[in-house]
């Protein structure tokens, strides 16, 4: 299954072998490299779906962190911004370490940030 994580999506879930939402047109690959397979997580701050890495020959799986903001204040979102963009380079000072899932991207993409681990 391919996971439309576009905000707003009415039916987010799409077949394998999709390459747009079927619902609202969007590219459902991020990067052209990670596709979300379904949501794991939500808080206040974002939204966190399983994914798998579709560059990598075993086809590893991932976790994918999009800031989401229920409010879209501007002081507030340029805040959560900053945050999400520190958490970013936090993972990537630290590396590799056995109890913190390591940065394996950070991007935007349709005006969404995300973060892959």
């Amino acid at each position: 299954m391919n996971y439309c994580v576009t905000p707003g999506c009415l039916h987010p879930q799409n077949p394998d072998n999709a390459k747009f939402c079927h619902s609202c047109g969007a590219k459902l690959l991020l990067l052209d490299r990670y596709r979300p397979i379904q949501t794991i997580g939500r808080g206040g701050f974002g939204r966190t779906f399983l994914g798998v890495d579709e560059h990598i020959p075993s086809k590893p799986r991932c976790v994918i962190k999009q800031l989401y903001l229920q409010t879209q204040g501007s002081l507030g979102l340029k805040k959560a911004t900053q945050l999400f963009h520190q958490e970013a380079q936090r993972l990537d000072e630290l590396g590799q370490h056995r109890q913190i899932p390591t940065l394996l991207a950070h991007f935007e993409q349709q005006k969404q940030l995300y973060l892959v681990q």
